[in-house]
């Protein structure tokens, strides 16, 4: 886990940027986790122009993907949706989804994955 900064007891826990827990970054997408708990991660995803995300490098669980910057666009069910900066989208775990970057900007997206909810639909 990375180091944290000591706040002199204080209830409050900050992570740098650079101290994030964990990231992976592949074909020019890179999802960074900055908090994990048992019942839920926090992901910041950066997409470069012409990327994709796919369900499973983010997790397969349920999930709320919102748009900080860019104009990605989401593929589910055989539909697609443009989305803009402040758009928000509900995914559920069993149905497959593809983000995309089709634009000449990057795209930020910050993600919430319900782990809890996940494993309690399988029990």
């Amino acid at each position: 886990m990375a180091a944290k900064k000591d706040t002199g007891g204080s209830p409050v826990k900050i992570f740098r940027r650079e101290e994030s827990l964990r990231s992976r970054q592949h074909r020019g997408v890179c999802v960074r986790v900055i908090y994990e708990w048992d019942s839920l991660e926090i992901l910041r995803t950066e997409m470069e122009p012409g990327s994709t995300l796919e369900k499973d490098e983010v997790g397969r669980f349920p999930v709320i993907h919102f748009v900080i910057e860019g104009s990605p666009a989401v593929s589910a069910g055989g539909e697609s949706n443009d989305l803009m900066p402040g758009d928000s989208i509900e995914l559920r775990e069993e149905k497959e989804y593809k983000i995309s970057n089709p634009v000449s900007s990057r795209s930020v997206i910050l993600s919430i994955l319900f782990k809890t909810f996940a494993t309690e639909t399988r029990a």
